[in-house]
């Protein structure tokens, strides 16, 4: 595994202080990224019809001066 691309599983688990020895972050991977595919696809499949979002994402002004 390339070591200098972080898996999306990595990132996740650093971002919630999370510990997982190397030997076992192919399990952590495999199991997030089937879980993730499987949610994204039952959303996919569900009919939302002309329902408007709940909230809407506003990202924060640009703070460059």
């Amino acid at each position: 595994m390339d070591r200098q691309i972080p898996t999306a599983a990595r990132v996740f688990l650093e971002l919630a202080g999370i510990g997982v020895p190397a030997q076992r972050e192919a399990i952590v991977t495999a199991g997030l990224e089937g879980n993730t595919r499987r949610t994204a696809e039952a959303l996919a499949r569900r009919d939302y019809g002309q329902t408007e979002p709940a909230s809407r994402f506003r990202p924060p002004a640009s703070e460059s001066r």
